[in-house]
């Protein structure tokens, strides 16, 4: 059974992605407490340790693991957050992380895989810069790497893209590598624009089957049935009185939903426009992405026309966990906390996809030597040497 490690762990979606394909988690580490009350009640605290990334020695990684997986912090490289990039003093935690994983390969147990997450920012944070140090570190560490980008909306219905980075070492793969440089949905144009202007580095292309393109279910299916007394909706004249105040395009959205279309629901977020709170709805059948509920735009709220009126209310922490494939997820804190969780985690089917995919030599019973080669463009450079 192949083991991993995951780091920046938050309440564990990445294990709940991967355990199912028989990976064993040996080592998790965050450092938020309420999260970890949420990580302990699905799998107890055996492997957890809560505390600071900074604080950890390689001694306290156990032996033989063959993944590492790092959510690190979006902060720093988010549209939505203030854009310090890897200097930042949230997502810069990736260099210990790397830090680590360089120890791990010194003491000779060096992991097999390193599997990276973040948001998409991560592909343009200072001009580049940030994610070529990423990739340069993993480089000399004896990685090849495929940079991936998936969208939550091909597996749950949730417009949530992030850029995967994906590492294997030298002397490992499937075998079924393809050195190309053409545009696919999860390697669009940005992308290979990036590896192009880096070519010296040692990128490669994992033979990765087409994604889903859509998910399976709408997002009506997702919705709880929550009672039109209960507290959480709206009175009517607050919701007047919003609808009023939207832009044109927005409030003839909510028209459009009371006459049933795109299932009569939709979802909302509260901006400040022009020195007033608006509300803002989508016009397709997709959730936006989910996010922590720090800030006034962060928390996602149901618009919900099936009556023929609109209502509104704040998403449950259950329908949180739908939309991000994790239905079963146990929840016994409040929705805010709920919020926390899940707006900072993965979606599990898009990870599980991934894992699935372009780890699944892990489970033959012989790893097959790499037969691949990295896709290098005009430049060369010291990477050239690692396939």
């Amino acid at each position: 059974m192949p083991r991993f490690a995951e780091f920046f762990a938050g309440i564990g979606l990445v294990r709940e992605a991967i355990e199912p394909l028989g990976w064993e988690c040996v080592f998790a580490n965050d450092i938020a407490p309420a999260k970890a009350e949420m990580y302990r009640a699905r799998f107890g605290s055996e492997h957890l340790h809560v505390g600071d990334i900074h604080e950890l020695v390689v001694s306290d990684i156990p032996h033989g693991i063959d993944l590492l997986t790092a959510s690190f912090p979006c902060i720093d490289l988010s549209l939505a957050g203030n854009r310090n990039g890897l200097a930042g003093r949230h997502s810069g935690t990736i260099w210990p992380f790397l830090d680590l994983a360089g120890e791990l390969c010194r003491r000779g147990d060096a992991p097999s895989a390193l599997l990276l997450e973040n948001v998409t920012g991560l592909l343009s944070s200072d001009a580049g810069r940030d994610l070529r140090a990423i990739c340069e570190r993993m480089g000399s560490l004896g990685y090849r790497i495929d940079i991936l980008k998936l969208d939550a909306k091909w597996f749950a219905p949730q417009s949530r893209p992030r850029l995967f980075v994906v590492a294997l070492k030298s002397d490992l793969g499937d075998g079924t590598t393809l050195a190309s440089s053409a545009v696919s949905a999860i390697r669009p144009r940005n992308v290979r624009q990036f590896e192009h202007a880096n070519g010296d580095l040692p990128f490669i292309d994992l033979r990765l089957p087409e994604p889903p393109r859509s998910s399976p279910l709408p997002l009506a299916a997702v919705l709880d049935e929550v009672p039109e007394e209960h507290d959480t909706w709206w009175p009517n004249e607050r919701v007047h009185s919003l609808v009023q105040a939207m832009a044109p395009r927005h409030r003839e959205r909510v028209e459009a939903l009371q006459t049933g279309e795109r299932d009569g629901v939709t979802t909302m977020f509260r901006r400040v426009r022009a020195g007033r709170t608006v509300g803002e709805v989508r016009s397709d059948r997709l959730a936006g992405c989910l996010r922590t509920p720090y800030g006034g735009s962060s928390v996602q709220f149901l618009v919900d026309c099936r009556s023929g009126a609109a209502r509104i209310r704040p998403l449950n922490g259950r329908e949180y966990a739908r939309l991000q494939g994790a239905g079963d997820f146990p929840i016994t804190v409040s929705d805010r906390q709920a919020w926390l969780g899940f707006g900072d985690a993965v979606c599990v089917p898009a990870v599980r996809w991934l894992v699935r995919h372009a780890f699944g030599f892990f489970y033959s019973s012989e790893r097959p030597t790499a037969d691949v080669q990295p896709r290098l463009c005009e430049k060369s450079g010291p990477y050239a040497a690692v396939a």
